[in-house]
């Protein structure tokens, strides 16, 4: 009788340990009071397209809090608790008047500002005197509606970038949900790695060929937070890609057409985003899509596809493919989603092309230990209207090389072309552009 062949069950540690970690509830965890919540409450956070706000309120959630945003009718905006006061019906349901809203189950009636105007199921009452619901500053900007859900006293300046501004540029705006938490759909901004493979390698072309290039990164810091610096050979061409992440949770992508074929210099920002959590395991994926002529090769017709629930870019959403063709062909939807509602940080194991990811996590728990602490914390400009600089932008130069380590010399360029466009940040925006095409120009003729 054959006796039967020894088996390999491999190492069944991974079991154990499974069982014995959490998620990092200080980096991940967003409600009232927690302390990555406090953190994230300082900052203006998108709430709505402003397209979805009819005459009827709208449910909202954001950080843990449920909400109801609203247009009164004298054209004031308003983003209050979502429950009653009196008795905690849902103000969703409540009726909108010149001044605030009206709850429908007894009529108590609200301002924008949380301010009970009356209670007229009883007259006489004198608990609107020392009541006051809760009710957060909003504004509106591009086409999106923001809130700020944090300490009244330090309400700061709505923040301005500079490709916001740009005059040829439209803004688009979009939303679309992750069924995930918020920060492994910010981190993916600083693994530019996973596209050689999840867009092209692995799941076929998605974005063009050149995608599927090993590139090689690095990482710098920036005054507002990180940048990624992705540079690649493509045939005679050293294309610089750098993207960046503001803190707490904004990303500047460039285009995801772009093949690094032809030459172009300093091409601007093609979105902004902001992965704004809903609560522990849900966000919210708001912002705009840049469209021009320059940025876009199929010019503006894209904003039909753009909007709620909708994008222009594959594989960002749950896109209604059936599952098997979203085995063969995942996006990034599958790959982050599937990490689980929130990922475990200790099950991972790091590797070089990781740094952003784990530069991006240290940024945020500095951030949310200087908020506990009462220390200044990484910001855009609190007061006055500066107009805040950016760093994504593509390059491409058509520079062949000799060289007998070829990654080491497009290291270099990148590094070259991404100290170009940082030092250029305090020069007025169309200065700064002029100067970044002259100075990478010059490496055209420059022999490293």
């Amino acid at each position: 009788m054959t006796e039967p062949s020894a088996l390999n069950y491999g190492n069944h540690a991974g079991r154990q340990r499974t069982r014995d970690v959490a998620e990092d509830v200080e980096l991940t965890h967003v409600g009232p009071g927690t302390p990555g919540g406090e953190y994230l409450r300082r900052f203006w956070q998108p709430v709505e397209l402003v397209s979805e706000l009819g005459d009827l309120p709208l449910a909202i959630r954001m950080l843990g809090e449920d909400l109801v945003l609203f247009r009164s009718g004298d054209g004031k905006l308003g983003l209050l608790g979502r429950h009653c006061c009196h008795r905690g019906a849902s103000l969703e349901y409540g009726i909108v008047t010149d001044e605030g809203i009206s709850c429908c189950y007894h009529g108590w009636h609200y301002a924008v500002d949380g301010t009970i105007l009356d209670t007229p199921n009883d007259p006489g009452s004198q608990i609107k005197e020392r009541l006051r619901h809760t009710a957060y500053p909003v504004l509106e900007f591009g086409g999106l509606i923001f809130a700020y859900l944090g300490p009244p006293e330090s309400v700061p300046t709505f923040p301005m970038l500079d490709v916001w501004q740009e005059s040829d540029v439209d803004l688009v705006p979009y939303s679309y949900r992750y069924p995930c938490n918020w920060l492994q759909r910010w981190e993916n901004s600083q693994d530019p790695v996973h596209s050689v493979f999840l867009h092209t390698r692995i799941s076929g072309v998605q974005f063009a060929e050149s995608w599927g290039e090993l590139s090689v990164v690095d990482w710098a810091r920036t005054p507002l937070g990180l940048m990624n610096i992705n540079v690649r050979r493509w045939k005679k061409n050293v294309w610089v890609r750098t993207g960046e992440t503001i803190m707490p949770n904004i990303t500047l992508v460039g285009p995801a057409w772009e093949k690094g074929e032809d030459e172009k210099y300093f091409q601007r920002v093609a979105g902004t985003r902001w992965l704004r959590p809903i609560d522990d395991t849900h966000t919210e994926v708001i912002g705009w899509r840049h469209l021009n002529d320059a940025l876009d090769p199929e010019g503006r017709s894209r904003k039909q596809l753009i909007g709620k629930g909708t994008t222009d870019i594959f594989g960002q959403i749950d896109d209604g493919r059936p599952y098997e063709e979203r085995q063969r062909a995942p996006g990034d939807f599958e790959a982050i989603v599937s990490q689980g509602p929130i990922a475990i940080h200790e099950l991972e194991n790091l590797q070089a092309t990781d740094k952003g990811v784990a530069m991006l996590r240290v940024l945020v728990r500095r951030g949310i230990k200087a908020v506990e602490k009462g220390k200044p914390y990484v910001s855009p400009p609190r007061e006055g209207g500066d107009v805040v600089p950016t760093f994504t932008q593509d390059t491409v130069i058509e520079l062949p090389s000799d060289e007998e380590d070829d990654r080491a010399f497009i290291r270099d360029i990148g590094a070259r072309v991404a100290q170009i466009v940082t030092n250029s940040a305090k020069l007025p925006y169309a200065q700064r552009a002029k100067d970044v095409v002259q100075k990478t120009r010059a490496l055209n003729s420059q022999r490293i």
